[in-house]
């Protein structure tokens, strides 16, 4: 049964969040090494960066896969099987003999590191309830938020001084080290009785999921957020570029918003304990559209430096900080019967977004104006679509005679749900 305050064990602590930075941090770690990479498989840069592509198709597929076939069979021996998958496939990255077989190494890669995104999720759901959760994932998130900046950092090192074949023995080990302490140390997350009786049944939870409005309001959040964040480490460089700012200073323009989205999960952390989800997700949204609406006035006046764009989407990823780990804890507590198949339709929910997000940026003019409205657009979407599914939410709970669902609140902070 899930509990609303419990104590998190420092070592699954450090499990969950290296099952959820792993897909991430190897999507990117290798960037540094691209020339290095072509040249030691003899090929085109071209062709190492189309690797991408199978790599972001099998994070997504991964977690449509994982999700629902966790709620029948448990969490623990899908996360030892997809993270021993995972140290695989990084080692036949690093061996690789050739771009064909590198680029099947990276959708294994994938295949295995996307076991780690849902089913992280998917345990929390499993142990605690909204407060506690929602502290577990303010502390995992600023770490998967540090991953962008981190990684080809970390990357850059590793090819410079070694070779580029170690950013890979690197992933290997990492994932290595997290399938033993699962195998030593981290019990089952979720009971036999919990369990569904049937993978059908499992599968068949997307169509329930799908229908409801009270799952879309958070949803959504994921996909806005997440495409306005690719958006812009699409954008960006081809921007910043245009308006004079070098490749070294673009670089460390990363790290700045990798804290804005670390301090926004560190006040939602703070705060979660006195206010509900749904409120933290309404000022989450108010940060991030007055961010939008304020880069909007701006680019519309077409600068000509690189700074409003910058400082605007500190201003709008700081609202992302609360969106992104609020919504993930409210769309897998609030279906603890189905927290893997929830688990796993909003991570591909998120990964959509993205992709028609670098979609939409790859067809506009690479200035800052075309930018603006187009944040400005997902903000609006976002903002509206979250307080009219609510609504919806609500009224269906109402008219079939279920109370409104409340968050857990710390004691002596105020009991009222869905706050404004």
């Amino acid at each position: 049964m899930q509990t609303t305050e419990a104590k998190v064990p420092p070592l699954l602590l450090a499990v969950l969040i290296s099952l959820s930075v792993g897909g991430l941090m190897s999507s990117d770690i290798n960037l540094p090494g691209l020339h290095q990479t072509a040249h030691a498989l003899g090929s085109s840069v071209s062709s190492v960066q189309a690797t991408f592509s199978p790599y972001l198709v099998g994070l997504l597929v991964a977690q449509l896969l994982y999700g629902p076939w966790s709620d029948a069979v448990g969490r623990r021996r899908l996360v030892i099987g997809g993270f021993s998958l995972y140290a695989a496939a990084s080692l036949a990255c690093a061996l690789s003999p050739n771009i064909a077989v590198f680029a099947a190494a990276r959708l294994l890669q994938a295949l295995g590191a996307g076991a780690g995104l849902v089913l992280a999720r998917a345990i929390v759901g499993d142990l605690y309830g909204q407060q506690t959760a929602a502290r577990v994932f303010t502390t995992i998130m600023p770490v998967v938020g540090a991953s962008p900046a981190v990684s080809p950092l970390m990357g850059g090192y590793l090819t410079t001084y070694l070779s580029w074949r170690a950013p890979f023995f690197l992933t290997a080990a990492i994932a290595l080290v997290t399938v033993l302490a699962v195998v030593l140390k981290v019990p089952e997350s979720l009971p036999r009785q919990r369990r569904a009786p049937r993978l059908r049944t499992t599968v068949g939870n997307y169509r329930k999921l799908l229908l409801s409005p009270k799952f879309w309001g958070y949803g959504l959040n994921l996909g806005v957020g997440y495409a306005v964040y690719t958006g812009y480490l699409v954008a960006s460089p081809v921007i910043f570029q245009r308006l004079g700012m070098s490749t070294e200073v673009n670089g460390y323009c990363y790290i700045s918003i990798a804290a804005a989205y670390i301090s926004g999960n560190l006040i939602s952390r703070r705060l979660v304990t006195r206010h509900s989800i749904d409120r933290l997700l309404a000022r989450g949204h108010l940060i991030f559209s007055s961010g939008a609406l304020l880069l909007l006035a701006v680019g519309l006046t077409g600068p000509h430096t690189p700074w409003p764009l910058l400082i605007l989407m500190t201003v709008v990823t700081i609202g992302n900080g609360f969106l992104f780990p609020m919504s993930v804890t409210g769309g897998v507590t609030s279906f603890p019967t189905m927290a893997g198949a929830a688990s796993g339709l909003l991570g591909a929910v998120q990964m959509a977004g993205g992709s028609l997000s670098s979609l939409l940026v790859s067809r506009i003019p690479s200035d800052t104006r075309s930018f603006a409205i187009l944040v400005a657009v997902f903000a609006l979407i976002g903002i509206t679509a979250f307080h009219s599914l609510r609504a919806v939410a609500n009224r269906s709970a109402t008219a079939s005679g279920v109370p409104r669902a409340t968050t857990p609140v710390a004691p002596g902070a105020s009991a009222t749900p869905n706050e404004e």
